[in-house]
């Protein structure tokens, strides 16, 4: 019998989340791509934008009342998804990074200079004359990004604040039937190892016994 090895329940238990969270794995790869490159499409919201008044702020307070905040459990069925533009228009709905990739390409389309600002729980843009909030403040941020290029930075998020807002989108916002299977795959693991079997031992009689001569009966 094959012996099971310790990396191959890791392995498993790896590839048990990462299906149960998300079934189609491109979804998180390319939304990873998304934070380094989002995808904004100033054609896509010319129309809207044409409509509005070239005021920050104003933009902004459109935007989050265009597109009530909701988790992307609710909204995509997966943990955490970077949509598209065209994607965040057609759900009409979504989390800070539907809001950021919308606002961007309003402000893209008008032409208003903006940074774009991450920290490890929030995606906001940075503006002239932008007032700061208890969560987008520019210490949080480890990554910014403008015209003349990106800056990397150490976050001053509290372990406390991030842990909190990881739980509560991760978590309290899965679909019980997805923490059923997510919880069943370190269980699922344990049972693995606990099946693995060593090569049997012979016995040391049974052993000499077979190697004993045994007489020709013929001679």
């Amino acid at each position: 019998m094959t012996r099971i090895k310790p990396w191959h329940q890791v392995a498993f238990l790896f590839l048990w989340t990462l299906f149960v969270l998300y079934p189609n794995p491109y979804r998180l790869a390319v939304s990873v791509t998304r934070i380094f490159n989002p995808p904004l499409e100033a054609d896509a919201v010319r129309d809207m934008a044409a409509k509005m008044e070239s005021d920050p702020k104003e933009i902004e307070r459109f935007v989050l009342k265009e597109f009530p905040y909701q988790y992307d459990w609710l909204t995509y069925n997966v943990p955490w998804y970077f949509p598209t533009v065209s994607e965040a228009l057609a759900q009409g709905t979504g989390d800070c990074k539907t809001r950021f990739v919308v606002l961007a390409s309003i402000f893209e389309a008008l032409e208003i200079p903006y940074q774009e600002t991450v920290s490890l729980t929030h995606f906001w843009l940075t503006y002239e004359d932008k007032e700061e909030t208890s969560i987008e403040r520019s210490e949080y941020a480890w990554l910014t990004r403008d015209e003349e290029g990106t800056q990397l930075q150490m976050p001053g998020e509290s372990f406390r604040d991030v842990w909190d807002a990881f739980r509560e989108a991760f978590w309290d916002y899965m679909p019980s039937s997805r923490k059923v299977l997510f919880s069943m795959g370190p269980i699922l693991a344990l049972c693995i190892g606990l099946g693995r079997r060593s090569p049997p031992t012979e016995d040391p009689g049974v052993k000499a016994a077979e190697s004993r001569e045994i007489p020709d009966p013929g001679t």
